[in-house]
């Protein structure tokens, strides 16, 4: 296994290296990222778990609208443009969050940083490593997602360590200045002189909307349907219990640096199972593993939920980070598999933009069951039993034939 790693390091190391430093600077709108200043923000906004999250949803349901606007674009750009475009709007993301004084301007924050931190730069790490590499598509796909666990484990110890909690919008800014003028360059450089990985897919011409392409395909087969809950829960559960990760520790009467903690033990799980289980997809398809991916994260919120002791935390993270593990490595490769690779921006722009709206729903439903008194056990059980059901429907859908 390893030895099979090694050799695919060695002929494409800098395709990889791109997608990995792309995986890495999508943090800035990743949910788990924006939770280390949620505390503060509400203190500075004077508003709770309900209002934020509401302020969030709002933000992020307006970025998966535009994602299948400027997502499609990967499939018709030159990648090297595209990197700078993205690039560029993630850095204009972090500008707006760091001057942001209100719930217009914070929306308006959320939007952009989602949009092109969360959407747009995990869509060019994994859409461009999924077009290029085809019997080996797993284990790059792996690979690259360790971009994703490495932000994880890292970003929440250091902003702890250095208190950046206490001044987001400044830590926001300075992000913003390191994407500009140390990332994009590296990015440019990775990539120079790779005409096979940075050409665009040829699609053909025609006059219908390459923004519709998407809904087009997936609506025609039955599996997407059936396996739609499922793309669901993932981005539905994690997010909203990431986002309200401080309130559920301080319910539980757990410490801030144990939620440090674990998200290190998220991390160093996440980039475990990327390594060790990654090879599976390319052996037995990445659509027969979809319904058993989301497993381990039950059995991780049966823990948090019946449980006040430190470790459940760090249980509940560390199988989290299995399940998001086996997610990375296998929900893009369904499209691939199921789709095929000439439109796979598109549609995986689609695809996501409906993950992403679980991503908005969740933190807004979870914040309010928070709000109104209900138990952590309770929002986890209710939580086990979608996810169970979810998987019974994809199981059922892997019946159906695919286009």
């Amino acid at each position: 296994m390893i030895r099979s790693y090694i050799t695919l390091v060695r002929g494409d190391w800098r395709p990889l290296a791109f997608g990995l430093l792309c995986a890495f600077l999508s943090s800035p709108g990743q949910t788990f990222f924006i939770s280390l200043f949620i505390s503060r923000m509400a203190i500075d906004m004077g508003s709770g778990a309900t209002e934020l999250g509401s302020l969030y949803m709002v933000g992020t349901i307006g970025a998966a609208g535009l994602l299948p606007l400027t997502g499609h674009w990967i499939d018709r750009l030159d990648l090297r443009l595209y990197t700078i475009l993205v690039m560029a709007g993630l850095a204009v993301s972090c500008g707006v969050m760091s001057v942001a004084s209100g719930p217009a301007s914070i929306i308006l924050g959320f939007l952009l940083l989602r949009l092109t931190g969360q959407g747009l730069t995990t869509h060019v790490a994994v859409t461009s490593i999924a077009r290029y590499f085809h019997r080996q598509r797993g284990r790059a796909l792996s690979l690259i997602a360790m971009g994703f666990p490495l932000s994880q484990g890292i970003l929440p110890s250091a902003v702890v360590l250095v208190r950046a909690t206490d001044d987001w919008r400044r830590s926001y800014g300075l992000i913003g200045l390191g994407v500009v003028f140390v990332a994009l360059p590296v990015l440019m450089i990775l990539i120079r002189s790779l005409p096979t990985f940075t050409r665009p897919t040829d699609i053909g011409s025609g006059t219908r909307s390459p923004v519709l392409d998407g809904l087009r395909i997936v609506a025609r087969s039955r599996f997407f349907w059936f396996a739609l809950p499922l793309l669901l829960y993932m981005p539905f559960a994690s997010t909203a219990l990431v986002f309200h990760i401080q309130a559920i520790a301080s319910a539980k009467g757990w410490s801030h640096e144990l939620v440090a903690l674990g998200f290190v033990a998220y991390a160093v799980s996440h980039a475990s199972t990327l390594l060790l289980l990654g090879g599976l997809v390319d052996r037995f398809g990445a659509k027969a593993l979809l319904p058993v991916m989301i497993f381990p994260m039950l059995f991780g919120l049966a823990a948090l939920g019946m449980s006040n002791q430190p470790g459940a935390m760090l249980l509940f993270l560390g199988l989290m980070g299995v399940s998001s593990g086996l997610a990375q490595a296998t929900v893009t490769a369904v499209w691939a598999e199921v789709y095929g690779v000439t439109r796979l921006g598109t549609i995986r722009s689609f695809a996501t933009t409906l993950m992403v709206v679980g991503t908005a729903l969740g933190p807004v439903a979870v914040g309010a069951l928070l709000d109104s008194g209900t138990t952590v056990g309770a929002i986890c059980g209710t939580l086990i039993a979608y996810g169970f059901s979810s998987a019974a429907l994809a199981k059922i859908g892997m019946k159906h034939g695919t286009p």
